[in-house]
């Protein structure tokens, strides 16, 4: 499969991120900043307001407008687009039913009391029914975390349309979080089959990565990068690449591919984070806590504003760290409203409170719903925090499994053996945390060190 996705060249079709879109021009009904005007996505957006404006029974828009909203709760960590992307692809299922034969047309006979339209949109006439709105909706879902619903739908949108790339890529998404990697990357597979360009490359690398085949993972995005024209998707595989080096501990080159990227398109906010992330571990404190101070007023995610916060507090800052917390818990409240949730982020949250046994709660109920190795390793460390390091052990061990090169996980296993008396393997995970990447946070990478040193290394 890798080897034949090398040999192929990437579209430069508009680039969609594993989180993201599945194609097409649309648009919120809400006014966007002036900052906000020159960014494509939203330039669709009010392509595609104005187009329901003249044609509101054109279900393909609707359905492209919800994938759009996804996108951008994506882009600008705004959970409030969740709701309205439901009700765009809500309305354009309303229109023209999942089942319904396409028509060629924005007013499908068969749409049961459709408003009148004429013209078509991306994807109208191919004969396959709404399957579009039916991928949305399980984009939505991912975002969302429910994860199990957004395989549900995915299987749904291929039964409509069992050519839809788009579908395949949801339901990798979802198969990848649920814990099924075979599965996973049997429909990334089918994806790249079908259209191979960068939203199956990325699918595809990811993968790669997560089997430990980090070399592999990069020689794909170096291919990437060799084909890839439109200024987004430079920024998008030039993040990767630093990404990847910056998971090896190599700070150089991830400054490099960060900085290529921004040059690339300076509004790609993960290159910020990345800048960020590498400006912490080189001693640059001060553009450091300027560049996640910008990021998360830019994208106050739970996940980014924890990672603020215990960056503020490894510098003694701890008032400024427990505002953070406590943005973060408001990042939270608000997803929660917005239909979705993120129990992972919450369990990261209350273990940078201390508070252990919240913890373990909130990871256990993730772990009964789906067996990421994400998952795996969060729980482990959180009945490690809590005192109970036997029950952890097995599950820090599964975090490990499929092979992910994670420092992170290597020093929770790390710890987890210590903290059990096996000195030998504290000593070898500790060790391979610290070979992996010695500046994987600035709490835990001193803290590795320091057990290491005490495991007799």
């Amino acid at each position: 499969m890798w080897r034949r996705i090398i040999a192929v060249g990437v579209t430069a079709a508009a680039l969609l991120g594993l989180g993201g879109a599945f194609g097409a021009s649309s648009a919120p009904w809400i006014a966007e900043p002036a900052h906000a005007q020159a960014d494509p996505l939203v330039k669709s957006i009010e392509q595609a307001q104005a187009r329901l404006r003249d044609v509101p029974g054109d279900w393909t828009t609707w359905a492209a407008l919800g994938s759009a909203y996804v996108e951008r709760a994506r882009i600008t960590g705004d959970p409030g687009y969740y709701t309205r992307a439901e009700g765009a692809l809500r309305e354009s299922l309303r229109l023209h039913p999942a089942g319904t034969p396409s028509t060629g047309s924005g007013n499908p006979a068969s749409s049961g009391g459709a408003r009148t339209g004429a013209g078509t949109s991306a994807g109208a006439g191919d004969g396959t029914g709404n399957h579009a709105a039916l991928t949305g909706l399980g984009a939505l879902a991912n975002a969302r975390h429910d994860f199990t619903l957004a395989e549900r739908l995915a299987r749904q949108a291929v039964a409509a349309n069992p050519f839809s790339a788009d579908a395949y890529g949801v339901l990798t998404d979802a198969l990848t979080q649920l814990g099924r990697p075979a599965e996973a990357t049997e429909a990334a597979q089918r994806m790249l089959d079908l259209r191979p360009g960068l939203p199956a490359l990325s699918r595809a690398a990811y993968d790669l990565e997560q089997h430990g085949r980090v070399d592999e993972a990069r020689a794909l995005w170096t291919q990437a990068l060799a084909t890839a024209i439109a200024p987004a998707d430079l920024a998008f595989v030039h993040h990767q690449l630093g990404d990847l080096a910056w998971h090896g501990g190599d700070l150089t080159a991830a400054r490099a591919a960060y900085q290529a990227g921004l040059s690339a398109d300076g509004g790609y906010l993960p290159l910020r984070h990345g800048l960020a992330r590498v400006d912490a571990a080189s001693g640059r404190t001060g553009e450091a806590l300027a560049g996640y101070a910008a990021l998360t007023a830019a994208s106050p995610t739970p996940s980014l504003l924890v990672e603020h916060a215990l960056l503020l507090r490894s510098l003694g800052r701890a008032d400024e760290a427990e505002t953070q917390l406590a943005l973060a818990q408001a990042a939270l409240d608000l997803l929660t409203a917005g239909g979705g949730g993120d129990a992972l982020a919450a369990a990261e949250l209350a273990l940078a409170r201390g508070d252990h046994a919240t913890a373990v709660r909130l990871a256990e109920g993730e772990w009964r719903r789906r067996r990421h190795t994400d998952v795996a390793d969060t729980l482990a460390w959180a009945l490690h925090q809590a005192g109970r390091p036997a029950e952890a052990l097995p599950l820090a061990r599964a975090a490990a499994a499929l092979g992910a090169r994670s420092a992170l996980h290597a020093y929770h296993l790390g710890m987890i053996e210590l903290a059990l008396g096996d000195r030998a393997a504290a000593r070898r995970d500790l060790a391979r945390a610290l070979r992996l990447n010695p500046h994987f946070s600035p709490v835990d990478a001193p803290a590795a060190a320091r057990a290491l040193a005490s495991a007799g290394a």
